[in-house]
């Protein structure tokens, strides 16, 4: 059995100003109403938890139940930053999943065309590492520099890579390895995948997909809804 944490809390700051991105309208439905349809339709996740600002419990509550979600089990508090808003999401899981094999899925909810079968290849990939990140390969020459101004070095390209959401973890030593984290650690991190992978963690990549797109800007957005059209046209 599998669950999905959805992370909704975040404000959207870089995306523009008015209603957080997630909850801004997308060819017809707010953003994270087509995120939760794509997990409702997985045939391989059992349970949503989704983790919100208060002002938003009710929202989302009442567009899921407009649009059919029947697999939303709970609403978590929003943690004071992404890693906090992780460990809430699966702890509302708790007891729902108890298994030794059970997985979850950690989602942003402003990643609204993520595919059924990305979801269904990161819970496979549980059966060979406790976690499994999705990755597209670097395309462009990547600069490190220490101060913002000089670049002081030039990584080989073949060997990066950049990780999407969602991502995915065998729920039970995920959730003891965050619960058992100190507070001032999680707010140090950043992916979902850092705490198991500095834990010693093996971390398995996938194919990631070019359409996974966060919106993050407002250039996102116009994809999105091109892409969006294409699907429904086909």
């Amino acid at each position: 059995m599998n669950g999905a944490v959805i992370l909704s809390g975040g404000a959207g700051s870089r995306f523009g100003a008015g209603a957080p991105k997630q909850y801004r309208e997308l060819a017809g439905r707010p953003v994270i109403v087509r995120t939760m349809e794509t997990l409702q339709r997985c045939p391989v996740v059992e349970h949503i938890v989704v983790v919100a600002e208060t002002e938003w419990r009710e929202p989302v509550l009442g567009w899921a139940e407009r649009f059919g979600v029947t697999k939303l089990r709970k609403l978590a508090p929003a943690g004071k930053d992404r890693q906090h808003s992780i460990l809430n999401g699966l702890l509302a899981l708790e007891g729902l999943l108890t298994g030794p094999e059970d997985g979850v899925v950690i989602q942003d909810a402003a990643r609204p065309l993520t595919s059924q079968e990305l979801l269904a290849r990161l819970l496979l990939g549980l059966h060979d590492a406790p976690a499994v990140l999705p990755v597209v390969p670097v395309t462009d020459t990547v600069y490190t520099s220490g101060d913002g101004q000089w670049v002081n070095g030039i990584p080989d390209r073949a060997a990066l890579y950049a990780g999407q959401a969602p991502e995915a973890f065998r729920f039970g030593d995920y959730l003891s390895l965050y619960r058992n984290t100190p507070a001032e650690r999680l707010s140090a991190l950043s992916g979902s995948c850092q705490l198991p992978y500095q834990a010693g963690w093996k971390v398995k990549m996938i194919e990631g997909e070019a359409e996974n797109r966060k919106l993050t800007y407002p250039m996102d957005w116009t994809i999105c809804q091109l892409i969006l059209k294409e699907r429904e046209e086909c």
